[in-house]
Parts: structure tokens; sequence; C-alpha cells
């Protein structure tokens, strides 16, 4: 039946995947999370159904809410609305965080999560969006989370205070920040009440934003490349430039553009990224 393909075919696509993906490294000597992204954006333009099928992933969620553009104080029933697609639930790494620090550390993970995601994609959620539709929460806990976060460096970018403050600095460039200060990741992860996998993960796409940064791509392109928001890039943008500029960070930076190697000697070994 159509769309039901055989071992061979799988395998077949695989190995072409991987064909492409060497050609494109070889030709244009770029590192393989570079190459991948052409890939899939290659696959993206000649195979469109292939690849929207996971375009939304399991534990993702679609909600509604404030277009992040609106001004403060405008009534909320003339609001622009918009729809944003956020992970409530993030499997194995949620599950890390549940054992390691319990389920109020975990629900303040989400949160953190949610709004950044949503103010990625241009919405903003207010407290009552959070609590009510997504953490099944009073709001009142949802301000006493927000409060705990900020005391860790974290700001949660609801609709009642990014007017204010704007979004700050999300979890993601904070467990970097201490990852350049030689933080280990034990603890990084006390400290931030986040899993060891997504701390990797943080610091790996930090690591792959620096290496660009440094060949001159744009944030735009950068964006694309590394599949992180356009404001996300310009956060780790703005991070390596400032601990860059400090020579005793250099042998950490060092260490971290080194991560890029790593990659190299995965896809040698015919690793589909």
């Amino acid at each position: 039946m159509k769309g039901n393909k055989t071992v061979s075919e799988r395998l077949n696509a695989k190995t072409l995947d991987q064909m492409f993906v060497n050609m494109v490294e070889q030709g244009y000597e770029c590192p393989p999370f570079v190459s991948n992204a052409i890939l899939e954006t290659a696959k993206s333009v000649f195979v469109p159904d292939q690849s929207n099928q996971d375009a939304m992933n399991v534990g993702q969620v679609m909600i509604l809410g404030i277009a992040a553009s609106e001004p403060a104080g405008k009534p909320l029933s003339e609001c622009e609305m918009k729809t944003a697609v956020v992970t409530l639930d993030a499997g194995k790494e949620d599950e890390e965080i549940r054992d390691n620090y319990g389920l109020a550390a975990l629900r303040q993970a989400r949160l953190s999560r949610i709004t950044h995601e949503a103010w990625d994609q241009g919405v903003s959620l207010t407290q009552e969006d959070i609590a009510f539709k997504l953490l099944n929460c009073g709001v009142r806990t949802v301000r006493r989370d927000i409060k705990a976060l900020a005391k860790r460096g974290v700001i949660v970018p609801t609709r009642g205070q990014q007017k204010d403050i704007g979004p700050g600095v999300s979890h993601r460039v904070e467990a970097v920040r201490l990852f350049i200060e030689r933080k280990t990741y034990t603890e990084i992860k006390w400290t931030m009440r986040h899993s060891l996998t997504a701390i990797k993960r943080y610091i790996l796409a930090f690591s792959r934003v620096a290496y660009l940064t440094e060949r001159g791509y744009s944030t735009k392109e950068i964006s694309f490349i590394v599949q992180i928001s356009e404001r996300l890039a310009g956060e780790y943008q703005a991070l390596y430039r400032q601990y860059k500029e400090d020579p005793a960070y250099k042998d950490r930076l060092d260490e971290i553009l080194t991560l890029n190697s790593s990659d190299r000697e995965v896809s040698k070994r015919g690793a589909i990224k």
C-alpha cells in the first residue's frame, strides 16, 4: 500500500541521505550539522509530504495566545491572536527532572520552556493561559514559580511581564553562560533544575552558533542552519561575543568550539544526525 515502505526502501533512503551529506561536506568543507540542514531543506522542497510528517512531535500541543506585537493595556478582546506549538512533555528529559528534583521543578522547567517557545513564535501567553490550559494548576502557583525561576536568573516572558522588562534571559542561555564560566554539568543541572541531556543540547547548539558566527554567517542564516529561533540565535551570538572579549575565557570557548569536531567524526562513521 502507498505510504508503507519496505525495509529495503528505508535503507536505500538512508544510504542516499548519507551520500548527499557526504558530497556536501566534501565539496564545501562544511560540518555535519550544516550539511544535514541542507539535506532537510532539499527534502522539504522536493519531497514535501515526507518532511511535514513530523511537524508536531509527540508531547507537543498547539496553544492560542496573544500576538507578541500587541501593546500593553490593549483589551484582550481586541488583540490579534496567534497559535504556537509548544512542548508540554519532553519525554526522558522531563522524567529526569522529575526523578531528580520533584514535581515542582518539573512544572517550573515546563513553564520556562513553554513561554520561551511561544515567544520565539511571536506569541505571548498570559499566566491564566499557562495555569488553566497547559499546566493544570492555579495562577498563584504560576506566579510563585515565576519568582523561583527569577531567583535562578531566568525571566519568564508572560504577557504581563514582557512589556515591562522584555523577554529576559532564557533558561538555555543561562545554562550556557554557567558552562562558559566553568561550572560542571552537574553544577548546572542542580542550579537550573534541568536534565543533563537538555543542558548538553543547549551547549552543542551554542557551539554551532559560535562556529558559524566566526565564519561570518548572519543571525537569520544561523537560525536556519542550527534549527533554532532567530531570537535564540541572536542571544547565543551576543553571549559568544561578550565572553570572546575576555581573555580569561578563551580556552573555555575554544573547548566549546571543538564540539563541532566531534560532529565531524561522528559523520565520518556514517551516522545521520
